[in-house]
């Protein structure tokens, strides 16, 4: 036979279970009273307010400039913009490459600008403008002494422009370093022919079309040279050294180089 259990037995649990259920539910919501209380206090406490705003990697433009595009001022809220919306506005800004913008701390906004690199300077009646790796130019009106690019005349053409910013970019970094000017000598026909000044003291003759691939062996030219003046190294077609005593002078023929420097 079942126990048959007093009613009045079990008041006292069914009140602690419901005392318990009650407390419970108290406590939620005291805690999301308290929650929301503390974020209406932060969102309208100078905590959430920008502070700072570091931006790094300018050089083709002020840091002031990249502030004043990326739409923040001191004082904003913090969370009242998209990190990735900026980085996608800043980006397409002449001569950048990439942007990222993260926050820091608590109260710091921090900008890190990629910009394309310079490989050249366009001089044009003194003024002077930058290839940057990209294609484009981006005028400067002076030259940037901490930019060791090689300075580029008589570049009219826009085709002429692309192809030579194409061989600059596959030239060895030595090599690079050491061309200090290069003028096309072609007309607007033949805008092949360039003339190129070197930072040693050579003078190189040769073609747009093939001046990366012949320019990888100017260090193994220049290595059997060493005994002689300087001169004029034609690389047109085949290599040929000529002393500038000779160019200038009274011309005699030409003297063959091996590239590969046998």
């Amino acid at each position: 036979m079942d126990k048959v259990i007093d009613i009045e037995e079990r008041i006292p649990s069914l009140r602690e279970k419901r005392r318990r259920k009650t407390n419970k539910k108290f406590l939620f919501m005291l805690t999301v009273f308290v929650v929301a209380l503390l974020a209406i206090l932060y969102f309208q406490s100078p905590l959430s307010k920008l502070e700072t705003i570091k931006v790094s990697g300018a050089v083709l433009h002020e840091q002031a400039f990249y502030e004043e595009k990326s739409g923040l001022t001191i004082d904003n809220s913090l969370w009242s913009f998209s990190t990735g919306d900026i980085e996608e506005s800043m980006e397409k800004i002449e001569g950048v490459q990439k942007v990222s913008v993260s926050r820091e701390w608590f109260r710091n906004i921090e900008i890190v600008i990629t910009e394309w690199k310079t490989i050249a300077y366009l001089e044009d009646g003194g003024q002077y403008s930058l290839l940057l790796e990209s294609g484009e130019t981006f005028p400067t009106g002076m030259l940037l002494p901490e930019a060791e690019s090689p300075v580029l005349n008589n570049f009219k053409n826009p085709d002429t422009l692309k192809r030579i910013t194409a061989q600059l970019l596959k030239l060895d970094d030595t090599v690079y370093h050491l061309v200090s000017e290069i003028i096309v000598t072609g007309d607007e026909k033949d805008s092949d022919s360039i003339t190129v000044y070197m930072d040693d003291g050579f003078e190189v003759r040769a073609f747009i079309s093939t001046f990366a691939e012949k320019m990888a062996y100017y260090p193994d030219v220049t290595a059997q040279l060493n005994s002689y003046e300087k001169g004029v190294i034609d690389m047109e077609v085949g290599t040929f050294f000529t002393p500038f005593s000779k160019v200038y002078g009274l011309v005699e023929e030409e003297e063959p180089i091996d590239e590969e420097g046998e």
